[in-house]
């Protein structure tokens, strides 16, 4: 079933039609099955709202929805590398893949970040012309609902304090072996 829908154009209904000029947000579960209802192109981003890149691009995607309709958008919000990530060559998010009767045809490049490299990214893979009397900008509609929502990163934060400790650890039995072989520890310790 389908997540919920940016509204961007025409909405989604309940009977799981794709409409036109709507990014259709859709869980992992449900993406191959998503993916094999349409024989047309297909447009995936994968994307995650604890991304700041993720984030940035989103306006752009959902602005791309409008000015190519006739092709389907979808987003899949993951929260970690997933089978998903795995089965269609997703290394990092965001990552935007077109699909042609559901195979993967080109993975769109990293530099394509704003609404105009992408529409024109896709109008020469595509041949598709965008939509009447639509601009090539981002709205305040397409921005609707976009948010970059706070995090931490606990594989970072683990790796940082354990590299810390293991480095505490090792200079100080290193310091320890060094100074226990001096006359001046000899001397203190003789004291005591």
């Amino acid at each position: 079933a389908v997540v919920s829908t940016q509204s961007t154009g025409e909405e989604r209904g309940d009977n799981g039609i794709i409409q036109s000029g709507v990014v259709s947000h859709v869980g992992e579960s449900e993406l191959s099955a998503h993916l094999n209802k349409t024989s047309t192109c297909t447009l995936l981003l994968f994307y995650t709202p604890y991304c700041k890149y993720s984030m940035e691009l989103m306006p752009h995607y959902n602005a791309l929805a409008r000015l190519y309709p006739s092709i389907q958008h979808i987003a899949v919000h993951i929260n970690s590398y997933s089978s998903s990530c795995v089965q269609y060559g997703a290394v990092g998010t965001p990552t935007v893949l077109l699909f042609h009767e559901s195979k993967v045809v080109k993975k769109i490049p990293h530099i394509y970040r704003n609404i105009t490299d992408l529409h024109s990214f896709i109008a020469n893979i595509t041949d598709l012309k965008s939509g009447p009397d639509v601009e090539v900008a981002v709205t305040e509609a397409d921005k609707a609902n976009v948010e970059l929502l706070p995090s931490l990163d606990y594989p970072l934060i683990f790796s940082v304090t354990f590299l810390s400790c293991s480095l505490v650890y090792h200079t100080s039995s290193y310091v320890g072996a060094v100074l226990k072989n001096t006359p001046i520890f000899n001397f203190f310790m003789n004291m005591l």
